[in-house]
């Protein structure tokens, strides 16, 4: 029980817990941004337009696997949390079969879906096979992907953060070592960045399944046939799903604006891509300590500690606030330099819309520090469905910024889009944390571990 959450000073237990995460989920970022970036050195600046306007598809597909596989561990979290051990191998068998089945639907239904996609979006002509071909091989490797979060995010519902990160961090190495080889080295091209990302991921999620199997003897795989159970599953798909629509519904919001910066030009293109990629790795901070509030929530509250989460709560928020502080700054006088890295410095309007994108999102991530730590909070109470109406709310407001602003702001009303859609989906993730804080002040009991 070394990696319980439920004991210690919760500021100090959710940083030890967030930091082996942050630079996991930078890690994770990496393999993205590093495809991107040797595309865009070694294949030009349309081959790096390619790769990055199919982002919003990929979230789409894999967001919903990695939000589904955060769901099923919440329960894993909880009955850790009461010590049950018993419960938890019986939900991890079935958490199991669930991720290997959406995995499977997920491949069959996206790779089906690419050209449609591609055309809805409008991708333009001269972008197009690229965007095709590193989908096509993306989606083919969605069960490394799968697998992977399944075994990472069981482990760190556990309370171990490390270990996850030890194997991102190996397959990240392998992953640009790959890039190099297959995307200069040979004809594969943009496909060579898919191959290497797919055969990292790959090998991360070999390499976690071992460490479950040395070190968590109790989630045996022995017997697994006479613990399937139907009520389990359906439980678990009662929170695993609707966060999965979560990051799928956000992922969509995504897709539509760029849907709308598609009609720009490659120039906009390249410019929204890049700054996204850049705010997808700086914005990790503060989604990381949201990300640890769902497992120590769930954990705390299978042990009843009610005071000990609202505590966590109070502490995370000003930890995350001063990190947005911080990360603003960066983007300011940094935003420019870092724009430079992906695409040199003579692409001279590339960096300036980028760099505008960044400064006018980085004035604004204090309201992403209170939107990541009530709803990742409110998914570890096991109240998935707030989270997912908390995404409907950021969808509207990025549909409403897509209609409204881009027609006649052009690329600044695409960059204001979002920073709208996070006010949007605060406000009920916010009106429900504060909500479920009364219910929980009401449930102490006087003999409650403080």
């Amino acid at each position: 029980m070394e990696n319980t959450l439920t004991q210690g000073t919760p500021y100090k237990k959710i940083i030890r817990f967030t930091l082996p995460l942050l630079l996991g989920n930078l890690i994770q970022q990496l393999y993205y941004t590093a495809d991107a970036y040797i595309v865009s050195r070694t294949l030009g600046v349309e081959a790096f337009a390619g790769v990055s306007s199919t982002s919003g598809i990929t979230s789409l597909i894999i967001g919903f696997a990695q939000g589904l596989t955060v769901g099923l561990s919440i329960l894993v979290s909880k009955h850790f949390g009461a010590k049950d051990m018993s419960k938890v191998q019986t939900i991890y068998v079935n958490n199991m079969l669930i991720s290997l089945l959406a995995a499977v639907l997920l491949t069959v239904m996206s790779l089906f879906g690419i050209s449609t996609l591609l055309n809805i979006l409008q991708t333009p002509s001269d972008i197009w096979h690229y965007a095709h071909d590193f989908l096509q091989i993306i989606f083919l490797g969605i069960i490394t992907s799968v697998l992977f979060n399944f075994f990472s995010n069981t482990m760190r519902a556990l309370g171990d953060s490390r270990t996850p990160f030890i194997y991102l961090l190996i397959g990240a190495v392998l992953n640009i070592v790959l890039d190099v080889i297959l995307v200069k080295y040979t004809p594969l091209g943009v496909q060579g960045a898919a191959l290497a990302t797919i055969l990292s991921q790959g090998a991360a999620a070999v390499l976690c399944l071992m460490s479950i199997r040395r070190n968590y003897t109790f989630l045996s795989l022995k017997g697994y046939k006479k613990q399937i159970n139907k009520e389990i599953i359906f439980s678990n798909l009662k929170l695993g799903l609707p966060v999965a629509f979560q990051a799928s519904i956000i992922a969509l919001g995504v897709i539509i604006m760029q849907y709308a910066v598609n009609d720009m030009g490659t120039v906009a293109i390249a410019a929204y891509a890049v700054a996204s990629r850049i705010e997808g790795m700086a914005v990790e901070p503060l989604r990381s300590f949201g990300m640890a509030m769902t497992t120590f929530t769930a954990q705390n509250y299978g042990g009843n500690k009610y005071k000990r989460i609202i505590k966590g709560v109070h502490q995370c928020l000003l930890i995350s606030i001063g990190m947005a502080i911080l990360l603003g700054v960066i983007m300011l006088f940094g935003g420019k330099q870092l724009t430079a890295l992906f695409v040199g410095t003579s692409q001279s309007e590339i960096l300036e819309l980028s760099h505008m994108f960044l400064i006018i999102h980085g004035s604004l991530y204090v309201i992403l520090s209170f939107l990541f730590v009530y709803r990742f909070t409110l998914q570890g109470l096991g109240k998935s469905s707030i989270p997912t109406i908390s995404g409907v709310m950021e969808l509207v407001m990025r549909i409403v910024a897509a209609i409204l602003l881009v027609p006649s702001f052009g690329f600044i009303g695409a960059t204001i889009a979002t920073p709208l859609s996070w006010i949007g989906a605060l406000i009920p993730s916010a009106v429900a944390y504060f909500t479920a804080s009364k219910h929980l002040k009401k449930q102490l009991s006087s003999n409650e571990v403080k």
